[in-house]
């Protein structure tokens, strides 16, 4: 191979050309060859046209996008590269980053620049690369972007939505946008990072947890590991380490980065650990004080949640219908025991690609064994799918909510399927007559009740979930302005529904 050609194959190959040709400067104000990380050389060769990264702390990924925005402005002529911060202080320093990038290239790579001001690179290619500030003013207006990386995005307060909507629209056909931010609460970063996981919207997800990373906080976690020491005599061993730093053990931190972690949670707290450094991304949006579940429980069982595997194959005796949703829709964790007794909670959408339709099943002992979820069904298939299961797990008890698109599956499961175990409440006609009706009713009076039993059953340890997406919404439902209910963005219909079936095992009847 020609020296030419060796030229060409790395100039064709952007982790190749940052690692050849450019330096950074590291932790200790060091010039350095830039040698990518694991998560920056995933994300660069993972790419999407919408991406979306949820991360621990200092991983890099503004360097990687100045160092991409180089590497396109240097390689292409007239194209745009926009980054965007959510201060001026931090687009000043991503202005620096740009410029140290660029000046430590070879000079034989060097595209002559032609502006250097206003916080923009400008080249004789005719080339651009901008660093704004997300505020009020549209900053991609009038702009043709290749390339743009907004950074710490949950930290964007002015308009951010419509300022991703005008940068969505100013991408070329093979535009490139990163959306990346550590967690900052519940807000509209949030929101964009639960619909890319739920695959609701066009971001491909990116999650970089901290214990992944062993190079960044190399000197530091020497440097707690030596105090540690000094303090205490010796590092932990295995069986002195606590449940949580067991699990995290086994998601392959090291001791190092353990005592690390120990010894920064002792400096605030845990959540406040979690949220600057996530282990997982249910874990990374801390809650601001309303959440209606524990967040540290909740937390504690998703260490374990894969420990109970869904059933991938068709199990022998599935109903027909039930046969094309298994392994997507419907997830099945436990068969039926002959002689057992269980429990569905049933929430009806209207099949529309809004709210969902949903149910869980739940065993005698409190156990989740099912759950179904889909904004794509109808009601009245819907039905059918409900009956189904029922039959399929021993005539469970359905607890079915009446409201809405509910009336319809009330209706079909009694009159259509004649399906017999269904939960009823009591009403009063005009007389004053208590009147025993099929379903369940929702309202100011019954909604609390039925929330508190699920927290209380949850936090004293009577009931085992096996579902992530259901810890998910769990994490997201809050009390706010005296109601109960999902944060904005996010869904509640596993919560509802689960809450359904506890009212079912609770209420101790049976109508077969």
């Amino acid at each position: 191979m020609t020296v030419q050609d060796k030229l060409k194959k790395i100039v064709n190959n952007p982790v190749l050309y940052m690692e050849k040709f450019m330096n950074v400067v590291d932790k200790n104000g060091k010039l350095v060859p830039f040698k990518l990380n694991p998560q920056q050389k995933e994300l660069l060769q993972g790419m999407d046209k919408y991406n979306i990264v949820l991360k621990s702390r200092q991983l890099g990924i503004t360097t990687l996008s100045c160092a991409y925005s180089i590497y396109l402005a240097m390689t292409n002529s007239n194209i745009t590269c926009l980054l965007v911060s959510y201060s001026i202080d931090s687009a000043t320093a991503i202005f620096e980053k740009l410029k140290q990038l660029y000046n430590d290239l070879p000079n034989a790579l060097r595209v002559e620049l032609i502006a250097n001001n206003k916080k923009e690179l400008k080249f004789v290619n005719g080339s651009r690369i901008i660093c704004a500030t997300c505020g009020s003013k549209d900053c991609a207006r009038g702009l043709t972007l290749r390339f743009c990386h907004v950074s710490e995005v949950a930290f964007c307060k002015d308009n951010i939505d419509k300022q991703l909507l005008a940068i969505e629209q100013a991408l070329t056909p093979n535009g490139k946008i990163i959306l990346e931010s550590t967690a900052n609460g519940l807000n509209y970063f949030s929101e964009l990072w639960n619909k890319a996981e739920r695959k609701e919207n066009m971001y491909k997800p990116f999650f970089f947890s901290w214990i992944n990373d062993k190079v960044m906080f190399a000197d530091e976690y020497k440097e707690f590991c030596d105090k540690y020491i000094a303090i205490h005599g010796s590092l932990p061993k295995d069986e002195e380490l606590t449940d949580i730093e067991k699990a995290l053990r086994s998601q392959n931190a090291t001791l190092e980065q353990l005592v690390w972690r120990r010894l920064k949670v002792a400096n605030s707290s845990e959540e406040s650990f979690a949220q600057e450094f996530p282990a997982n991304p249910l874990e990374a949006f801390i809650s601001t004080g309303s959440n209606i579940f524990s967040p540290k429980l909740i937390h504690d069982r998703l260490q374990y949640i894969d420990e109970v595997k869904p059933i991938k194959n068709k199990p022998i005796g599935l109903p027909v219908s039930l046969v094309p949703w298994l392994g997507h829709e419907l997830t099945l964790w436990v068969l039926p025991k002959k002689g057992e007794k269980y429990y569905i909670g049933v929430d009806t959408g209207e099949g529309m690609g809004q709210d969902y339709s949903a149910f869980h099943v739940l065993s005698q002992d409190g156990i989740q064994v099912a759950e179904f979820k889909s904004n794509k069904i109808k009601p009245f298939q819907y039905a059918e799918i409900v009956n189904d299961i029922g039959i399929y797990y021993n005539k469970a008890l359905l607890c079915v909510e009446k409201a809405s698109a509910g009336h319809t599956v009330v209706d079909k499961l009694k009159n259509d399927y004649r399906y017999s175990n269904m939960y009823k409440y009591k009403d009063y006609d005009a007389r004053g007559i208590p009147m025993k009706k099929v379903g369940f009713v929702t309202n100011p009076k019954t909604k609390p009740l039925m929330i508190n039993d699920f927290v209380e059953l949850f936090e004293t340890n009577q009931i085992v979930i096996n579902s992530k997406d259901l810890l998910s919404e769990m994490k997201m439902f809050q009390f706010k302005d005296g109601k109960m209910e999902a944060t904005i963005g996010f869904h509640d219909d596993l919560v509802m529904s689960f809450a359904m079936a506890i009212v079912a095992l609770k209420s101790g009847v049976n109508y077969i």
